[in-house]
């Protein structure tokens, strides 16, 4: 038997992408990945093929470096022991690589540094620094928000540990008059 949760993967050009194939066989079976021309993939620079056994399960990764135009296709997982042979296909397809903008300098951040943004509501939005030498925004840090304790927590106030004393008192006094 053989499966592959992945029949089709995706990755970008210069992407470093892992294919996976599970195979159960007996008498134990020979693994191995194949392009989809058919030639062996034998581990090195731009391949490394990784097997683990389990017994008669085996599981197989197949990481891709760095991937250019080239490697889009099909890649084989084959199984064979002495009964026979199975393979599953997985499909790897180019999707777009992830875009990043960056500015230089933002336009006319230094003539609105002192304007109160609000927002539709009328509410103030929190003011923004601007990092001239990164070219990044950032929100000034107040340091972390104040920690409050729930309502009727043991915060060691006098309610709080009277209530527990009442409840002691009212629990050890039901429970004596039971033995009598």
């Amino acid at each position: 038997m053989l499966s592959i949760p992945n029949q089709l993967e995706g990755a970008f050009v210069g992407q470093d992408v892992t294919l996976e194939c599970r195979t159960e066989a007996f008498p134990t079976s020979i693994n191995y990945w194949t392009t989809e021309r058919g030639d062996m993939i034998i581990s090195g620079d731009k391949y490394e093929s990784v097997a683990m056994d389990n017994g008669y399960k085996k599981y197989m990764m197949l990481k891709i470096r760095k991937v250019d135009k080239s490697d889009f296709g099909s890649y084989r997982c084959v199984a064979k022991n002495s009964l026979g042979e199975t393979d599953g296909v997985i499909k790897l397809e180019e999707i777009p690589a992830p875009t990043t903008q960056r500015t230089t300098k933002p336009p006319d951040v230094s003539d609105h540094r002192n304007d109160k943004a609000t927002s539709r509501s009328g509410s103030k939005l929190p003011e923004y620094d601007y990092d001239s030498i990164g070219g990044e925004y950032t929100l000034p840090s107040n340091g972390p928000p104040p920690i409050r304790e729930p309502p009727g927590a043991f915060s060691g106030s006098s309610r709080s540990i009277g209530n527990f004393f009442l409840y002691a008192i009212v629990y050890f006094t039901t429970s004596l008059s039971i033995w009598r």
